[in-house]
């Protein structure tokens, strides 16, 4: 009786354990619902920078990872003349979705992962 005790304490600690997001790099999608081609740029905290160009009305990006930190995304719009900048801070295990909505404004979300 106290090895099966044993043996389900274990189990149990195993699975908590192997749960959750560990040190996994935030990621973006750029979904375009607008009326022209977008872009986006993601600075990071440590000098790098990520792109994702040329997402066509109607589609959305594969999904791009970067380091967490202090990042900054700049969305363009082709003929739209002013781009569209979020600064924000991000952490590990989180996921966002940058939005052109039919409208060509722009808007985001996030989700942080378990």
């Amino acid at each position: 009786m106290k090895t099966a005790a044993i043996l389900v304490l274990s189990t149990f600690i195993f699975i908590l354990s192997g749960c959750g997001c560990k040190n996994e790099s935030p990621s973006v999608i750029l979904k375009n619902s607008g009326s022209a081609k977008a872009s986006i740029q993601i600075k990071t905290s440590n000098g790098n920078t990520e792109n994702i160009n040329n997402v066509d009305p109607g589609w959305q990006s594969e999904e791009r990872t970067f380091a967490a930190g202090s990042i900054e995304f700049t969305v363009t719009i082709q003929g739209v003349a002013e781009p569209v900048v979020y600064a924000l801070t991000v952490d590990d295990c989180a996921d966002y979705v940058v939005s052109i909505n039919p409208d060509n404004t722009v808007t985001s979300s996030s989700d942080e992962r378990d």
